[in-house]
């Protein structure tokens, strides 16, 4: 009788399984069960059928970051909350909250050509929002977006120079 019971609760148990892995991979927002989880390696993320995440366009390296600052090889765009590039930012970054894409947009269009060379950082490796925003760009038709994966924290922990807003 216990080896009946067990039998039907192993069955229940992997029919169950079954049926909920099932329906994670076939729902349009199902859980990612796998991802880019070391940080050295980019944006950390899960994959999920609406991933933002496009590795082939990330900079991991802040060194180069630096160098692409420096020599001012890029646009830069600040894509956090206005306040928090209030408080410091990469030099020469220009505020560009994903929070205000929308209304932002068409300034982008009128200054800055198509053809321009951008670089797009938020926080940090775990925060998305400047792929979401690099990615919008692209399908406007920016073909040379790349994107800062350290963000704003792995600069500051750097300690390379950084401009407050003044105004």
């Amino acid at each position: 009788m216990i080896g009946k019971d067990l039998k039907g609760i192993f069955f229940l148990l992997f029919f169950s399984l079954i049926i909920a892995f099932s329906y994670n991979h076939f729902s349009a927002c199902g859980l990612a069960l796998s991802g880019q989880w070391e940080p050295s390696k980019g944006v950390v993320s899960a994959r999920s059928k609406t991933d933002d995440v496009n590795a082939a366009i990330q900079i991991n390296n802040p060194e180069i970051i630096q160098q692409i600052v420096q020599d001012k090889k890029r646009i830069v765009l600040d894509v956090r909350p206005r306040e928090l590039y209030n408080q410091g930012h990469l030099p020469g970054a220009l505020s560009f909250p994903l929070m205000e894409f929308d209304q932002k947009i068409i300034q982008i269009l009128d200054s800055i050509s198509r053809q321009s060379a951008l670089l797009v950082y938020c926080s940090s490796v775990k925060c998305t929002d400047s792929h979401i925003v690099a990615q919008r760009l692209i399908s406007l038709g920016y073909d040379n977006v790349k994107v800062f994966s350290g963000g704003f924290g792995q600069w500051q922990e750097k300690g390379y120079e950084i401009e407050k807003y003044e105004g």
